[in-house]
């Protein structure tokens, strides 16, 4: 079966139907998750009109779960969260964004563990618990781990300098633009790889400082520094998990957008963004033309600009995007047991797995298929982190290993049926299956003959449900090349385009809900200092 998102949600969603009309003033957004959602409550909070459109039967994008048998119950995309304490700023929007509905479990230490080369490391949260811990596995290098963390300190200002100005009017890009941009560059254009080997020469010290690289999906020699610093910033003070499961997130958002009078409609699928000139006219949505001013896309910049939009675009900026190649994709393997995580053992952080330290070598490995082992995976504990999940699926449990794809292994089979793909396909998938139980149980012995349920799914299937046509997760690279272009901003070319979403800032929960904030302030302008005087009150 190809899984990813077959199963029901148990809330239901209005249905977009045709007789639905939008008024000249009304801010239509394309695409239920995070960047979307968060986009629409700051509009909905100024006084705008907002309509948010989703193809898909469920809102959330990768925020939400899908069901099997017995009641099993995985998440598609969110494994966990950082910067999600009480005080912390990101947890207040959180709050803002769900109207205090939205809970989070923190994970506790360690949070993530790396097995590299047969070496266990442990993350904690805290950069002086991160530091005496790498002082303990690495006492030769604590002047490159002193380095290394204070070049992540000292990113943090620069990375937000040159995603401020994305959000600036035009002729305060002009003039201030480009020198946020020059900031930050250095951190940008060198990669992860290059930045540390300025550090250390310790090949296994870099490896495990790049071991939570696939949480933007690229290896030490290919991704930006800029990315690396963001994301391990983003953890660094540990991970949480949303209470309920990660379907939470939108539900919670969803439930206050409609509090605040903003319809989110499912099975409405854009078919194309109507333009005349440079000017927004409206919008086909499931094969009948629509008219409207303003569209906000959270598709992602490739679909808008290379799918959705009717006239190719001729504008020198655009017409580079396509030489930016499209994120990682993946395959999941979804694990059901018919034990409690307490009585399995299980722990809630999260594992990043290494053959061995050439990091690089491994995650592009291409024939990592075919081998009699899996080289990399991903494995994620999602029952064990959610406080509620014992009272709600007693005497169950749930695993998901991930393991890195290339899309032109798939691409033939994007045309076949869904659920209906063909022996070689079911083949592939199956081939995955066993070699990661093989993983899974030379790590935890204990689940030999508690496993009830186990499904793959595969880069097409992440195409299908996403609409992304290269099956990425996070949308555009995290390599050097994204923060070369000008495109990736939420303003467009065209008058009443604006773009949100992960491609506008970074991958992620907060990526995603940093560009919401990024998009509303492009279009309210000073009127968003409202809202964070609110949030800095009553959140």
């Amino acid at each position: 079966m190809d899984s990813y998102s077959s199963g029901m949600p148990e809330k239901s969603y209005k249905k977009f139907t045709p007789d639905i009309e939008f008024t000249k003033d009304t801010y239509v957004i394309i695409g239920s998750g995070v960047g979307g959602l968060c986009t629409a409550v700051f509009l909905a909070k100024a006084g705008k009109k907002v309509v948010i459109l989703e193809q898909h039967y469920t809102p959330g994008g990768f925020t939400h779960t899908f069901k099997r048998r017995k009641g099993l119950v995985w998440d598609v995309g969110v494994h966990y969260v950082g910067n999600m304490d009480e005080k912390s700023g990101l947890r207040r929007i959180f709050n803002y964004l769900s109207d205090n509905k939205l809970e989070w479990d923190p994970m506790g230490d360690p949070y993530d563990v790396a097995y590299v080369g047969g070496r266990k490391f442990e993350f904690v949260g805290g950069k002086e618990n991160f530091r005496k811990k790498f002082y303990e596995y690495f006492p030769n290098d604590t002047v490159a781990i002193d380095k290394y963390l204070e070049l992540l300190q000292k990113s943090t200002k620069k990375n937000l300098l040159y995603f401020m100005q994305k959000a600036f009017p035009r002729i305060l890009n002009i003039f201030l633009g480009p020198l946020f941009r020059k900031i930050q560059k250095p951190l940008s254009r060198r990669t992860t790889y290059e930045v540390l080997s300025d550090l250390t020469d310790n090949k296994e010290l870099i490896a495990v400082l790049c071991a939570q690289c696939g949480n933007y999906g690229l290896s030490p020699k290919e991704s930006s520094f800029a990315s690396h610093c963001i994301v391990i910033n983003h953890f660094m003070e540990g991970g949480y998990y949303p209470r309920g499961g990660a379907n939470r997130i939108h539900e919670t958002i969803v439930d206050n957008l409609e509090s605040l009078g903003v319809p989110v409609f499912i099975k409405a699928k854009v078919d194309k963004i109507i333009t005349k000139g440079k000017v927004i006219k409206g919008l086909l949505i499931n094969g009948k033309e629509y008219s409207c001013r303003n569209v906000i896309s959270n598709a992602g910049a490739h679909n808008t600009f290379q799918r959705l939009l009717d006239v190719p675009s001729k504008n020198k900026r655009i017409s580079g995007l396509k030489e930016i190649n499209p994120s990682t994709c993946h395959l999941c393997l979804y694990i059901g047991l018919n034990r409690s995580d307490v009585e399995l053992k299980l722990p809630k952080y999260n594992i990043w797995w290494y053959a061995d330290i050439d990091t690089d070598r491994i995650l592009n490995d291409k024939d990592n298929l075919s081998k009699d082992k899996l080289s990399f995976a991903y494995i994620s504990f999602p029952s064990a982190k959610d406080s509620l999940w014992p009272s709600k699926h007693p005497d169950q449990a749930t695993i998901q290993l991930i393991g890195r794809a290339w899309y032109d292994d798939f691409s033939k089979y994007e045309n076949e049926p869904w659920l209906n793909r063909g022996e070689e396909y079911d083949s592939i998938k199956e081939q995955f299956k066993e070699k990661g139980l093989s993983l899974l149980k030379e790590l935890y012995p204990q689940l030999e003959g508690h496993i009830i349920h186990a499904e793959v799914s595969t880069p097409v299937s992440t195409r299908k449900f996403s609409n992304y046509s290269q099956g990425e997760i996070y949308g555009v690279t995290h390599a050097p090349e994204r923060y070369t272009t000008r495109a990736l901003r939420p303003r467009t070319h065209i008058k009443g385009l604006y773009l949100t979403g992960q491609d506008i800032t970074l991958v992620g929960v907060g990526g995603a809900m940093g560009s919401g904030i990024l998009t509303a302030t492009t279009i309210i302008k000073w009127n968003m200092s409202k809202q964070f005087k609110e949030i800095a009150a009553k959140y």
